[in-house]
């Protein structure tokens, strides 16, 4: 039996800590550390193991030496993170949205440069990954698309890094950009959404709510409805685990799931 990839956490709030539980139910990840701005030190308990916490992210890689860091943190803390990991030859495994272009260039060119492997998934869910192929399939055949994107209350952002990247990834693999109704009275500003590409995207945030999208869709006479709703972070623990085994297997950054499941 091979010995399990010992990861460190970066970031401990709802995906983090979720995460964190998945991998130590998980014989293939030993959870070596977690890095968390708000504590200065201390432990957690995870499957009956007590894990450092440490605010200080490069002291904790070099304390616990791992082979990969799993970065749950915001989007501003993603890129210095994946810096102090890549400089001490540890695989990034980053499920945050938001990155510039400059920053997962800088992370795709380092993880070359060292000869390591790497995975910059901002969704973690087989799930959602799926839908989105299965909408570029469905985005050939349809000149009008729109999605709804709908997550907690207390997301910070809007739409949702998937939303975004979905929207692109259609017009990408269509081509050119999608039909886009003109709307010549507004009884509310804003209402018809965002556009991105011809692509109509709403945001809906509401408690009780997780990570869910619909994308809908028109043509003569007819509709299609692709759907999938994330009910719990748990969701995020299989894709997060396949994107730790393929970080410690390759070399250079892979950017999304969809390579990973033959799908891109």
């Amino acid at each position: 039996m091979t010995e399990p990839v010992r990861v460190v956490i970066a970031g401990y709030g709802r995906l983090g800590a979720e995460l964190a539980r998945g991998f130590a139910a998980s014989p293939e990840v030993e959870v070596a550390g977690i890095a968390r701005r708000t504590v200065l030190s201390g432990t957690v308990s995870l499957g009956g193991h007590d894990v450092p916490v440490r605010a200080d992210l490069p002291a904790l890689l070099d304390q616990v030496r791992p082979r990969v860091l799993v970065d749950a943190s915001l989007p501003e803390g993603a890129l210095p993170n994946a810096r102090a990991a890549l400089e001490r030859g540890i695989s990034p495994v980053i499920a945050t949205s938001g990155l510039s272009d400059a920053a997962v260039q800088e992370i795709a060119a380092a993880c070359r440069a060292r000869g390591i492997g790497g995975v910059l998934a901002p969704n973690l869910s087989l799930g959602a990954v799926v839908l989105m192929h299965l909408a570029t399939i469905a985005g050939r055949f349809f000149d009008h698309v729109e999605i709804i994107e709908m997550h907690r209350d207390r997301k910070a952002d809007a739409p949702s890094g998937t939303a975004l990247h979905t929207a692109r990834l259609l017009a990408q693999t269509r081509g050119r950009d999608f039909e886009r109704p003109e709307t010549s009275k507004f009884n509310l500003p804003g209402v018809r959404g965002g556009n991105v590409n011809g692509v109509t995207i709403h945001s809906v945030r509401l408690p009780g709510l997780v990570a869910h999208q619909e994308v809908i869709f028109g043509g003569l006479g007819q509709t299609l409805t692709l759907r999938h709703d994330a009910t719990s972070n748990e969701s995020y623990v299989p894709g997060a685990l396949l994107a730790i085994k393929h970080a410690v297997h390759s070399k250079g950054l892979t950017v999304g799931l969809a390579p990973l499941l033959g799908l891109g």
